[in-house]
């Protein structure tokens, strides 16, 4: 080696090349971009087993290792301008020759000619460019910023169904135990309080064989079906005697809790649920080609006094927060 010194931009290497074989002007060749493709993949490795052991790390981490596998993919075209601008793909013995034309250089010393030296030197570059570019590509699927890529991706190409999606302003049943548990504990400036009540809308489709009369001992017979939904109704009660809605929630008969905002003018907020109840259980008959009538049976009930009567069977949308006595 006569000269080796670095600089902010590049490397001044000066060897004397005639002294080495193919090999080791491979070597030469690809050193630095395995180097970084090394370093590139010991730090996916390191956030992999850090997102295992510990969860997730802080966003700088991940935006470091993918601004170097970006620097890794890029590695080879940034050094071939470099080393174009300062004039190193033509060899002089005094400046160091360019990583891009070392082969070219040792193949037209030893043949008189440097067309294997540029096929070989392309079919390195390409496979440098095809590890790393697969380096970074798993990265950005599965590690970067905990996965969100991939996450997205699954998201986007995954079955109708595949994934649980809430309704708009949905709730879960501690949220709404909460709500309900401060709104008892609330207390106006001018004596206001707010307290809570329940309606449960129950719709039930009676037998078409006993609406036409027909004959049945009444012993053992299934229950009728239905659907059960919940009205929570928060209000606001005035000394004065006004009682104001503050908050309503509807809990549908699939579980869903949701928030109701508003309501139809001329009517009041518990007819706006009944309606609304009543119009899905009709769209459930015309899908199932029934014609049996619907019963709507409501009942008012002071929050945490009495029984909750449940959904039936099926809804899976058991109540937590109405206590039983």
């Amino acid at each position: 080696v006569n000269k080796f010194q670095l600089h902010a931009h590049t490397v001044e290497l000066i060897y004397q090349s005639s002294l080495l074989h193919t090999r080791e002007e491979l070597t030469m060749v690809v050193v630095g971009p395995l180097t970084l493709n090394a370093v590139t993949l010991l730090l996916v490795l390191i956030r992999w087993g850090c997102q295992l052991i510990f969860g997730s790390l802080p966003s700088f981490t991940s935006n470091f290792i993918m601004a170097q596998g970006v620097w890794t993919v890029l590695d080879p075209l940034a050094v071939f301008t470099v080393d174009a601008v300062l004039g190193r793909l033509a060899y002089s013995p005094d400046t160091p020759v360019g990583d891009a034309a070392k082969l070219y250089w040792h193949f037209y010393r030893a043949e008189r000619s440097g067309a294997a030296g540029v096929i070989i030197t392309l079919f390195l570059y390409t496979v440098h460019f095809l590890l790393s570019i697969t380096i970074l590509a798993i990265y950005l699927l599965r590690f970067h910023n905990d996965g969100r890529m991939l996450d997205t991706f699954q998201r986007l190409t995954a079955k109708e169904g595949m994934y649980f999606l809430p309704h708009d302003l949905e709730l879960s049943n501690q949220e709404l135990s909460y709500i309900v548990k401060k709104a008892e504990q609330w207390r106006g400036f001018n004596g206001e309080r707010r307290k809570v009540a329940v309606y449960d809308h129950i719709w039930t489709a009676e037998d078409p064989l006993l609406s036409s009369g027909a004959p049945s001992d009444g012993e053992g017979a299934p229950p009728p079906e239905g659907e059960t939904s919940t009205h929570v109704i928060i209000y606001t009660l005035y000394p004065s005697g006004i009682k104001q809605r503050y908050r309503h929630f509807l809990r549908q008969p699939d579980g869903a809790i949701t928030e109701v905002i508003g309501e139809t003018e001329g009517t009041t907020a518990t007819e706006d649920m009944a309606g609304l109840g009543q119009s899905s259980a009709n769209q459930t008959e015309d899908k199932d080609g029934a014609s049996a009538s619907l019963q709507l049976r409501k009942r008012k009930k002071r929050f945490g006094r009495t029984h909750r009567i449940e959904p039936v069977a099926g809804s899976g949308c058991g109540s937590s927060f109405a206590p039983d006595q």
